[in-house]
């Protein structure tokens, strides 16, 4: 006796499971390109443009980092005795943390359909 239908029930839960996993990614990654870089470098300091063209994040499974890599960047970040601190990282998170939170969600929508 068989089910009719079983192996498309199993491709279909299959596609779902793969898709959930790798919807945080997806996600994740499509933020940094679309709404955090982008936002960042609107709102960094510049003077030679170093700074602002280092700010980038990363995506693994597990973690999103964003960061400014020029050498001087945690000065500009955290200031110094002679200089103020010009926050940009961290700010620009924070205006756009939510809309990581939305594209994770709307990622997992997209693959549940």
């Amino acid at each position: 006796m068989s089910v009719k239908g079983w192996g498309a029930l199993v491709r279909k839960v299959t596609r779902i499971r793969d898709g959930i996993e790798q919807a945080p990614q997806k996600a994740a990654q499509a933020w940094v390109d679309a709404d955090f870089k982008p936002y960042a470098q609107q709102i960094a300091p510049v003077r030679s443009g170093q700074f602002r063209d280092s700010i980038d994040g990363r995506v693994s499974k597990t973690r999103v980092t964003v960061f400014a890599d020029a050498p001087h960047a945690r000065y500009v970040e955290e200031g110094t005795s002679k200089m103020e601190a010009q926050p940009t990282i961290k700010p620009a998170f924070e205006h756009t943390k939510d809309k990581l939170r939305q594209r994770v969600r709307d990622e997992v929508k997209k693959v549940t359909r």
